[in-house]
């Protein structure tokens, strides 16, 4: 027997009796897809039995007939096999004599192959509902695992039968209860909606609203409230379920409890929107709140101003009185400053000491002015703070929209340029953006930028200017001036980029050029015969930084110029910003072997204890007093003053800016002290200088 392959249409045998099996093997595979070459083959394409008497004459069997008459078959008959007027199979039967197969036998075997096939179907049926029972116990299986998921998910589900407007909810599982707090009766037959409460008008709801209506998947996000009022945030997905027609019969709706990621992201946002210090509106938020203003100024023909400003001189309290300190300055100012404005303002702080405050739905620049005023005045007034009361101005700049730029950028780099000419007038004031005043902003860049490379390019260079000293007659003393030849060959006034690289910090490494340059300069002179101590300025900004004395014994030690060679001129403001600092500085200076000045002395306010601490040498009285000696007695009350402070700390005394020659009587008089000005020389390059001390030298008396 044989059965058939539905898929490949080969006959596989399945089973055989009276013969040897190897015999059958060496028939397989037989296919209905070629030629007939047996009896299967032949019963098989003719759909009916096949019956031969005598195998060797039958032109059919002539492909096995040497096989056939080996094993002494004379004559075969085969029979297909129907299940359910399908083919499945083949009985084959073969006998050692001629003329085997009669009628009646014939008979006997059709109704033994229909035995068979009765038998095969019952086969069929019995391994299909074996089948179908193994499917209904896996289905039955399912369905309590998924019944099981669904009461154990973390997630909130629920079902809502959509037979009537109100797709009423018909199951909720535990964590829908524990979630919301509403039990399963108290929401059976609700519309799941009644979660939001009055917020019924949110985007969300709409989208849920109308993939209900549309038969569709739905998803939003969601205020929701609990049973005892509380809030939390509904990641809610809805799908439709279909039955067998297609037709949709009910909705499952699964939400998340996303309140913890709604804070995170809110608090996210705040911290992008609001400055961290003060609460104030941050950058981004100002940036947001300006382009509105823009937007509803254009609309309305009205006017935004946008008010630059930030505090003078705050550093100072960050110096003296710490960063701490500073910052609960900053909180209370922006307390103060908050309680004047409108509700429709905005207020921010943008970094450091620099607020902005955007003025809204103005009429014009005519109602700018008051409220600059107000913000300066309430700045200045002193604030009380950890049992001191401290009082600082401000300086502030105003650009205006439409006039002076459309846009948040352009407005805010336009206010912070007038804000610089603020500062310039002395602070405590305000200035609106004029369109000079990006010329020169722009010309201040371009400065900055060739200053930088000044001294890679060998831009800048050394005059000298002898200090006189009365008493002998003699030059003792050199100062070193820095000067800045452009690659244009023209020089740039020290006032122009001095302030400059104090601002930039560029400063730093140009007094550190200077400083070697002058030290080798000193030392070249002293090999050629002429010893003077040479003076070299240091800004405010050198002297805090950290590497000064490292600098200087550095300079010292590559020129091999001795410490008493070097005198260090510094203002009186920078040893009085932190007057405990300076101290140990200069001491470690001193230590050094060189001398100490405090330059332009008398602007400034010095404590005389202080005074009496610091290791100087020599207090230079300001060229603005001494050009003022003969012209009245207030200046010349002061310059007597310094003189004698300094005799009684046992300090020397210069005279700068002497340019006539009453001025340098009236110095002289006080004992002979050292005088510098034009009178005696303007600062002139090396070769020029060492000319003039060599010809003073020749003759003192000229």
């Amino acid at each position: 027997m044989g059965l058939l392959d539905p898929v490949s249409k080969e006959v596989i045998p399945a089973a055989c009796s009276g013969a040897e099996p190897a015999w059958f093997a060496r028939l397989a595979p037989m296919s209905l897809l070629g030629p007939p070459r047996t009896p299967v083959e032949l019963a098989l394409a003719q759909g009916q039995p096949y019956l031969s008497n005598d195998v060797q004459v039958d032109p059919a069997m002539t492909e096995i007939a040497e096989d056939l008459e080996q094993l002494g078959y004379q004559s075969a008959a085969c029979f297909p096999l129907r299940v359910a007027d399908r083919l499945v199979g083949s009985v084959s039967l073969f006998a050692t004599e001629k003329n085997f197969f009669d009628r009646e036998l014939l008979d006997l075997v059709t109704e033994m192959a229909t035995d068979l096939a009765f038998a095969l179907l019952n086969f069929e049926k019995e391994a299909e509902r074996q089948e179908a029972l193994a499917q209904l116990r896996a289905s039955e299986q399912a369905s309590r695992l998924n019944s099981r998921a669904v009461e154990a998910s973390a997630n909130g589900i629920m079902i809502a039968e959509l037979g009537s407007t109100d797709v009423p909810i018909i199951y909720v599982n535990p964590a829908f209860e524990r979630i919301t707090g509403y039990s399963a009766a108290e929401v059976h037959g609700r519309n799941a909606l009644f979660l939001m409460g009055t917020d019924t008008d949110q985007l969300g709801a709409l989208e849920i609203e109308a993939a209900v209506r549309e038969r569709r998947e739905g998803n939003a996000v969601l205020k929701s409230y609990r049973r005892d009022g509380a809030l939390f945030w509904n990641d809610l997905a809805i799908a439709p379920v279909r039955n067998g027609a297609g037709e949709t019969t009910h909705f499952v709706g699964i939400f998340n409890d996303i309140t913890a990621r709604k804070q995170y992201e809110e608090q996210l946002e705040r911290q992008n929107n609001q400055d961290a210090l003060t609460g104030l509106a941050s950058r981004n938020l100002l940036k947001e709140r300006t382009e509105l203003a823009i937007a509803f100024a254009a609309r309305q023909h009205r006017a935004v101003a946008l008010l630059f400003f930030d505090l003078d001189h705050f550093k100072r309290i960050n110096d003296s009185l710490g960063h701490t300190f500073g910052d609960a300055f900053l909180k209370a100012v922006a307390l103060r400053l908050r309680a004047t404005m409108r509700e429709r303002d905005t207020l921010a702080r943008i970094g450091g000491d620099d607020f902005v405050l955007v003025l809204s739905d103005l009429a014009g620049p005519q109602d700018v002015p008051l409220a600059a005023d107000k913000i300066l005045h309430e700045i200045f007034l002193p604030i009380p703070l950890q049992g001191q009361e401290i009082s600082l101005s401000a300086s502030m700049g105003v650009s205006l929209y439409p006039q002076d730029g459309d846009d948040y950028d352009t407005l805010l780099r336009n206010a912070d340029a007038a804000m610089y000419r603020a500062k310039e007038a002395g602070g405590n004031t305000f200035r609106f953006y004029t369109a000079d005043m990006n010329a020169q902003a722009l010309k201040k860049l371009e400065m900055e930028a060739r200053l930088r490379h000044a001294v890679a390019r060998e831009e800048l260079l050394l005059h000298y200017q002898p200090l006189l000293n009365l008493s002998t007659n003699e030059v003792t003393d050199v100062e070193a001036l820095i000067r800045w030849r452009s690659s244009d060959g023209t020089l740039v006034p020290p006032l122009e980029f001095i302030p400059l690289a104090e601002e930039t910090g560029l400063i730093v490494p140009i007094g550190q050029w200077v400083l070697r340059s002058a030290c080798h300069q000193a030392r070249q002179w002293r090999d050629q015969g002429l010893e003077l101590r040479i003076a070299v300025n240091l800004s405010t900004r050198q002297f805090r930084d950290d590497k000064l004395v490292q600098s200087v014994r550095d300079a010292l030690a590559e020129s091999g110029l001795p410490g008493r060679l070097l005198k260090l001129e510094i203002t009186e403001g920078a040893v009085m910003d932190d007057a405990e600092q300076a101290v140990r500085i200069l001491s470690e200076l001193k230590a050094l072997g060189l001398g100490i000045s405090v330059d332009d002395f008398g602007t400034g306010y010095s404590s005389l204890a202080y005074l009496q601490r610091f290791p100087i040498d020599q207090l230079k009285i300001d060229r603005s007093f001494v050009k003022d000696i003969t012209l009245g007695a207030e200046s010349a009350s002061i310059v007597h003053s310094i003189v004698g402070l300094a005799r009684n700390l046992r300090l020397q005394t210069v005279g700068e800016g002497v340019v006539t020659t009453q001025q340098r009587i009236f110095v002289s008089s006080g004992g002979r002290e050292p005088m510098q000005g034009f009178l005696f020389s303007r600062p002139l390059p090396a070769p020029e200088f060492l000319a003039l001390v060599q010809a003073h030298r020749a003759n003192p008396s000229a």
